[in-house]
């Protein structure tokens, strides 16, 4: 059944409307229709239980109330509807009694903030061991224990609050909540902070989701995303910061010497590090895996400023015992590890590292064959399990050490001692036959090459190839087809070295042909593809290939390149991807700038003095960056009163691009009501995002976040209907609690939505309930509610404003 607008109040109070629409009547969004459910005693006593915690104090004066059997109200009644009976005036005065010697933390939360409870039921509550240092300062500071009070109730909240924000993020018992990063919270501090509301943001005491969400999202200022690389964060997060356009070059340049691979390579294909340091970069690697290298350059290399390149450089074979000497002393354990591992290693340089703190840097001392015995027989007896099978692999560890570790019979170490040559020929058969029934190391193609079909069945790996392949996958004079064939038969490891050989010889070598490019965006890797996206022979046939990995910095890259052809430009300015479009029309203007059809409309769109009819012609057009030109054009808002542009700016609001409307929302002109149409066509629902995060349309988001913004600068009172849900007490936790005082403090709080639903202020603590007192637009209707609160500051808090008022 459909109710019709003007009806659905009275339907809701009407005695025979059904139990199954009043419950369908009860999630409905206007408050006076749920508020007149609460009120119906036709209303299914479960749904009641639930609009209690809005309507309390409707819930009691319901008909229905006094035939309810409530002699155990805990065990039926939800807990959050519960706690805000409790806080009633006229909540029963057995349930009082009865929760203030047995009840737990909520119970007791409710009832030392109803203003008519006993002084014997506080006293009660007091003995309660389910109280915490919160529950005692609210009976400290009941009216009904302490007494009114006249003076010093400022300075008391002036204190408290700074002490409460600091509370927030760790002491659960100064602030009377014990709910933390809950899902509802992580967006919800993100939202105020670009709606403009809250202060700034401390990153290292906000959620991990909204630092992903802060980092990832491409209005972040650099200061912010600057940030990141002061503190420790999550190895994800730093991933966002390093892909993110708006982070500095100074940091992106310490995010590409990074020791996790993933940031490293995420720097290098940010569109924002200029290619000379990503080319500078890759000549320092040339020169370091290149094995006739001079001594003279390799002894520079050392000095890099990237540590990258010095772990390299501590690979090579030509490096002097002088240099190898000066690395083995850096405090970077990767390049201890090359030294470890290096056969111009000497006694002295193994024998200390022998005792190295790191585990990997043990590992290649146990590993190298010119390791002496005695140091070998040292990491035998290791703590480390791949410190001892890299004893055990070592054909050079004296045969007694290898039968002591065979005792031991851990598996990891009997499939080193299997293939290790030192081993009996008898015992080394009878390993392989014992461990032939282990599932081998396979390779699955399909996740390395776009060309190979999904299988089940991988490639084995063969161990005793390793060696010789790791040489071919790391040197500088590997001819690419050579190491494509790797990429089919080596293990992880080795596959990443040859995807980076082949990323470096894109780089520095300018002589590879078009051809030879597309057959290397065969591999399955963004970081081939954004090397082949610089190149100067780039084709055609290798932009179409490139554009169809799913990667737009892939596609600025592209466009950074000064041989892209005048085709892949054009196409690109209309692309689905806003960054894209932006920059194409950069490079379009550059190449062409007024010989082009497309340049001339676009600088009729952008001009002031373009004729109206011209204006409604291009807000028709198929590029996006033409409509939204027109749309921030102010003289389409200017001469709203003609009915050509009227109609215009009505469907440039609607356009089905977000960024055009985002574009009608940011205009300096654009009228109170377009900007709400925008915020109500889009409005955000915390609850959607949170459940349905794969449904959820988060673009629709940003033209909530640009209208609501703008209608906060020019009118708050109007912004303030749009935040209403913001300060709904199921959003309510730990993580949340400063950005609430923040937003009740701000000028477009939501003090109408209060005055409409004076029985939620209960519902606030005590220092939230101050703060909306000390609004500027508080209303009499709350003041005269909070003259009758528990808590003798908000009382007195309250008073004082009646008296400004008045």
């Amino acid at each position: 059944m459909q109710v019709s607008d003007q009806s659905e109040i009275a339907v809701a109070k009407n005695l025979n409307t059904t139990p199954e629409l009043l419950t369908e009547l009860a999630r409905h969004q206007d408050i006076k229709v749920r508020q007149a459910v609460a009120k119906n005693p036709q209303t299914p006593t479960y749904i009641l239980f639930l609009l209690a915690e809005e309507f309390p104090q409707d819930f009691l004066h319901n008909p229905i109330f006094s035939t309810l059997d409530l002699e155990n109200p805990e065990s039926v009644i939800p807990g959050s509807s519960l706690q805000q009976i409790l806080a009633c005036d006229d909540a029963p005065q057995a349930w009082l009694h009865k929760f203030a010697i047995s009840g737990y933390h909520y119970h007791l939360l409710g009832i030392v903030q109803n203003p008519q409870v006993s002084k014997q039921v506080l006293e009660l509550a007091a003995e309660n061991t389910s109280g915490d240092a919160f529950i005692h300062e609210l009976i400290k500071m009941h009216v009904n224990i302490a007494g009114e009070m006249d003076l010093g109730w400022q300075e008391y909240a002036e204190n408290k609050l700074p002490q409460i924000i600091a509370a927030s993020f760790s002491n659960f018992a100064e602030v009377g909540c014990y709910s933390c990063n809950n899902s509802k919270g992580y967006y919800y501090q993100f939202i105020l902070w670009q709606l403009g509301i809250t202060p700034d943001l401390q990153l290292t005491k906000t959620s991990e989701y909204v630092q992903t969400v802060i980092a990832k999202s491409s209005e972040t200022p650099p200061a912010y995303l600057r940030q990141f690389l002061n503190t420790k964060f999550k190895i994800t997060t730093l991933i966002e910061v390093a892909k993110n356009k708006n982070t500095p070059v100074e940091c992106l340049i310490e995010l590409a010497d990074h020791r996790s691979r993933l940031i490293r390579e995420a720097a290098m294909r940010n569109p924002s590090l200029p290619r000379s340091i990503v080319h500078d970069f890759f000549q320092e690697r040339f020169l370091a895996t290149h094995p006739h290298t001079q001594i003279e350059k390799l002894r520079e290399l050392c000095k890099s400023k990237w540590s990258f390149i010095r772990w390299r450089v501590a690979k090579h074979p030509n490096l002097e015992l002088s240099d190898l000497n000066t690395l083995a002393q850096s405090a970077d354990w990767r390049i201890r590890e090359c030294v470890a591992s290096h056969p111009r290693a000497d006694l002295d340089i193994l024998q200390k590292l022998a005792q190295d703190q790191s585990v990997y840097v043990r590992q290649a001392v146990a590993l190298n064959s010119q390791t002496p015995p005695e140091c070998l027989e040292r990491l035998s007896g290791d703590r480390n399990i791949s410190v001892r099978a890299n004893v055990a692999k070592n054909p050079r560890t004296p045969l007694d050490i290898l039968l002591l570790l065979y005792q031991n019979q851990d598996n990891c170490i009997l499939q080193k001692l299997a293939y290790n040559p030192a081993i009996p020929q008898e015992l080394q058969r009878q390993l392989q036959l014992q461990l032939s029934q282990t599932k081998p190391d396979n390779i699955y193609l399909h996740w390395r090459l776009f060309s190979e079909p999904h299988s089940y069945e991988g490639t084995q790996i063969k161990e005793i190839h390793q060696q010789a392949q790791y040489a071919l996958a790391t040197s500088a004079m590997t001819p690419i087809p050579q190491l494509l064939e790797l990429l089919r038969i080596t293990p992880v490891n080795i596959y990443w070295e040859a995807v980076r050989n082949i990323c470096q010889q894109v780089v520095c070598n300018h002589d590879l042909s078009s051809e030879l490019l597309l057959e290397i965006l065969d591999i399955r890797s963004v970081d081939v593809y954004a090397a082949v996206a610089a190149h100067p022979h780039i084709s055609d046939a290798v932009c179409e290939r490139i554009t169809k990995f799913k990667e737009y910095r892939l596609r600025l890259l592209m466009l950074q390149n000064p041989h892209i052809p005048s085709e892949f430009i054009e196409k690109s300015l209309y692309d689905k991807h806003s960054e894209v479009r932006q920059y194409a029309l950069k490079i379009y203007q550059e190449k062409f700038a007024n010989t082009s059809n497309f340049i001339l409309q676009y600088n009729e769109a952008i001009d002031e003095y373009t004729p109206l009819p011209k204006l409604a012609e291009l807000a028709k057009h198929k590029s996006v960056l033409i409509r939204e030109a027109v749309a921030k054009n102010p003289r389409i808002i200017e001469a709203y009163s003609s009915p050509k542009s009227k109609n215009c700016l009505e469907k440039l609001a609607q356009d089905k691009n977000q960024f055009v409307q985002i574009a009608v929302a940011n205009n300096s002109n654009t009228p109170i009501h377009i900007l709400e149409k925008l915020a109500n066509n889009y409005q955000y629902d915390h609850y959607e995002y949170i459940c349905y995060q794969r449904g959820h349309k988060r673009k629709e988001h940003k033209v909530f976040i640009a209208a609501v913004k703008k209608l906060i600068q020019i009118a708050p009172t109007v912004a303030s209907k749009y935040l209403a849900n913001l300060i709904e007490p199921r959003f309510y936790s730990l993580d949340t609690i400063p950005f609430r005082l923040a937003l009740l403090q701000h000028p477009a709080a939501p003090i109408e939505y209060l005055a409409q639903n004076l029985q939620k202020l209960r519902s606030f603590p005590w220092y939230e309930r101050y703060v909306i007192s000390q609004h500027p637009q508080v209303t009499t209707e709350i003041l005269q509610i909070l003259l009758q609160d528990a808590h003798r500051v908000v009382r007195a808090a309250a008073t004082a404003r009646l008296h400004e008022k008045s």
